[in-house]
């Protein structure tokens, strides 16, 4: 049987234009019909941005096109890495950035990403787009090296040979087709998403409406702003009563972070419960109640095709940038993290802030700034309770399955 490769030629001084400009332009208005100055509006796989002006204009151009560059030979003795079928191989005495991008052999960009590459040894698997000639271009530290790749070829270096008979003006070979997607978001606003297939258009009229608020009391008489999302409704708040739903006290089984004793400061990051308090259906008000499973997926499912991934896309989850606060969350370069540019945080409403969580045992108190973990209803087996969270430097809503220790808790409206 015939073993089918990837094959990839480096090459010193490619001419490559990328001349699939993108230019889009048009305003952004309320529902009253004025403009709405400070819209983020995002193309989302191409990963280019603008922000809207006072009058809530905008135009978004592509300014990352290739152009004529100085590449470097992967086996040149300043290469910092090594290239082996799909995976480059960095080995490195200090930290690098790298970002990836690549293109179709007509100049379509089909990927965008970057990641901070830390020191020593370490590998990066390189994306595959099926049969054809694609363009990757690396950039390290600023530095960049293009390459391409040939799939579905016997592996036979000397065949890669056949593909710079091509030349350079099969390259350059525009399309006027993109797949993607414009994202227009604003605290406050619901995330509106419209399809791209055009790279060149003009006159867009977009009106954003308000997010659906409003508010729920707990028995300690503590009032929280809520959101509609979905079909559902939720908290836009940690919970933070000191008493059951009937009145009880709820005594040691939570704490607030270090144990604060500042009203704001507890206000802003809720408390932290222990699986006694979250298993014994009282801490929800009348018409509430600690999300299950289910609901945690109805809300999951809703963003994903709804278009709030951080890149506009409507499958896999990625939807953890629009639950995530545009504050207290720790920077991260990783792209579409929580902690990657705050300002595209919480399309949804949701703000989720990192109120980190508590083991029991020694009274420690972990990962504020970084982390946040929700109880939920639903057990995993009779000792461990599941819990939904967020992490700074991923992009998508987790599960996991804890006993000894305190979250945080958001209660949803019952239908």
């Amino acid at each position: 049987m015939k073993i089918k490769r990837v094959l990839f030629t480096l090459m010193a001084s490619v001419t490559v234009c990328h001349t699939q400009a993108i230019n889009i332009s048009g305003v952004v208005k309320n529902s009253e019909g004025s403009g709405l100055e400070g819209v983020k509006v995002r193309l989302g796989i191409a990963a280019i941005m603008t922000t809207t002006v006072s009058d809530g204009s905008f135009t978004l151009r592509d300014g990352t096109g290739l152009k004529h560059q100085p590449h470097h030979t992967a086996y040149g003795n300043n290469c910092p890495f090594q290239l082996d079928d799909n995976v480059l191989y960095f080995n490195g005495a200090e930290q690098a950035e790298v970002k990836m991008s690549v293109y179709d052999c007509n100049g379509k960009l089909l990927v965008s990403y970057g990641k901070v590459v830390p020191r020593g040894n370490y590998s990066m698997t390189l994306p595959h787009f099926g049969s054809g000639v694609h363009l990757y271009r690396v950039t390290v530290n600023n530095e960049q090296y293009t390459f391409k790749s040939l799939a579905g070829l016997a592996s036979n270096r000397a065949q890669a040979s056949s593909w710079k008979a091509m030349g350079p003006a099969k390259q350059t070979k525009a399309t006027s087709q993109i797949d993607d997607a414009l994202l227009f978001i604003k605290e406050g606003y619901q995330l509106h998403r419209i399809a791209v297939t055009e790279p060149d258009a003009s006159g867009l009229q977009i009106t954003m409406t308000p997010l659906v608020t409003g508010t729920m009391t707990d028995a300690d008489g503590n009032e929280y702003r809520t959101v509609k999302i979905g079909n559902q409704e939720w908290m836009a708040e940690n919970l933070r009563t000191t008493k059951y739903s009937d009145g009880s006290s709820i005594g040691s089984n939570y704490h607030f972070y270090n144990n604060i004793t500042d009203a704001a400061a507890k206000k802003k990051w809720g408390a932290l419960y222990n699986q006694s308090a979250a298993k014994s259906g009282k801490l929800a008000a009348n018409g509430w109640h600690l999300p299950t499973n289910a609901d945690w997926d109805t809300l999951q499912n809703y963003l994903i095709t709804h278009g709030y991934n951080y890149d506009g896309t409507t499958s896999e989850n990625k939807i953890a940038k629009a639950m995530a606060a545009t504050t207290d969350w720790e920077e991260t370069k990783e792209p579409g993290g929580i902690g990657c540019d705050l300002s595209l945080n919480n399309a949804s409403g949701f703000s989720a802030l990192p109120a980190g969580w508590r083991y029991w045992q020694g009274n420690v108190f972990k990962e504020q700034g970084s982390h946040t973990y929700w109880w939920s209803a639903t057990q995993h087996d009779m000792t461990y309770t599941c819990v939904c969270n967020l992490w700074s430097i991923n992009f998508n809503l987790d599960s996991s399955w804890w006993t000894l220790v305190e979250c945080s808790v958001r209660l949803v409206r019952d239908n």
